[in-house]
């Protein structure tokens, strides 16, 4: 079942874009047990027995969605209780839940007016606030419906139904998707306000179609800081080896990978003092660039059988 919730859900074009790694099963009991025996062991979080299936009906026919496979489950094995988890039980509160499910387009509708965001896949953003914000209305209006899980976390309510997808943060500095589906999430929850990503760091997210795209625009802002790189006190790399090996570093970060792949990339926790020699043993680096430009610069690159040897092309394979 998927209704339509007026002027922001659809149920069409709801589809992933991730075959693989879809399934149309619901998780084990056993895993469903498993975040709620955790949930129990929080400080001051309570949970009633869980929903019902009329229950789960009542609510999706009143709002107008349906709930993500792994979620249902969960719910229907123990319910958490509390001013940051949706009432999905207290008939009285159905204003309160569409507030939730309307946050969202609110916003996105935020951002794309005031901080002038935008998406690539949007196609070409129209001359005024006001025709930009009409058309991301009608994109959001065919979007996946985010449901509520826990404050400003939401997982997407796909077509087909699947357990699995990523969770979504959505708050007025943009959106982000997490790499953990909602179990990971909950079972990371950890009784303080420190949220922290759980999911496996080895596995990207399954695509969800428009929040995906959204997200993945957020990360082209990345603010520089100390990368904390092995290179940083080693001799054998010069002052030039280390602006670059900072300079890929950060390339890779606005590219769209996570800080713990990247520092898995290069290698950055539990190197030894072998590491710049084992890493680097066929690079060479060449020259500097102008303040503000790239620090692997142009200079004189070498190839041998079409072999990238430089930091330089290396960066060029990645842009390209």
């Amino acid at each position: 079942m998927n209704h339509r919730l007026p002027g922001i859900i659809s149920p069409l074009s709801h589809i992933t874009s991730d075959p693989i790694r879809s399934s149309v099963k619901p998780p084990l009991p056993v895993y469903s047990k498993t975040t709620i025996n955790h949930l129990k062991s929080l400080p001051g979080l309570d949970l009633s027995p869980g929903l019902t299936n009329q229950e789960i009906s009542a609510v999706e026919s009143s709002i107008g969605f349906s709930f993500p496979l792994d979620l249902r489950s969960i719910l229907q094995t123990g319910l958490p209780v509390g001013t940051k988890f949706p009432d999905w039980r207290s008939g009285s509160t159905r204003n309160n839940l569409l507030l939730l499910f309307n946050l969202p387009l609110l916003h996105v509708s935020k951002l794309v007016v005031r901080n002038g965001f935008w998406v690539d896949s949007w196609g070409t953003r129209p001359g005024s606030d006001a025709e930009a914000l009409s058309l991301v209305n009608k994109f959001m209006e065919f979007a996946p419906v985010l449901v509520p899980v826990y404050e400003n976390f939401y997982v997407p309510s796909t077509t087909p139904n699947l357990a699995g997808n990523p969770v979504f943060r959505i708050d007025g500095d943009g959106v982000t998707a997490l790499s953990c589906d909602v179990a990971g999430f909950l079972q990371g929850l950890n009784g303080s306000d420190d949220i922290r990503d759980s999911g496996d760091s080895r596995r990207r997210p399954r695509r969800v179609e428009f929040w995906t795209d959204v997200a993945e625009r957020g990360r082209m802002t990345v603010a520089r800081g100390p990368t904390r790189g092995w290179w940083s006190g080693l001799s054998c790399c010069d002052e030039r080896m280390r602006a670059c090996l900072d300079d890929v570093f950060w390339k890779l970060r606005v590219a769209g990978w996570r800080e713990d792949e990247v520092r898995e990339m290069m290698m950055m926790d539990g190197g030894d003092g072998d590491t710049c020699t084992k890493a680097f043993s066929s690079t060479t680096v060449h020259g500097m660039n102008d303040v503000g430009g790239d620090t692997c610069t142009e200079g004189e690159d070498y190839r041998k059988d079409g072999e990238v040897t430089t930091l330089r092309h290396l960066l060029w394979s990645h842009e390209a």
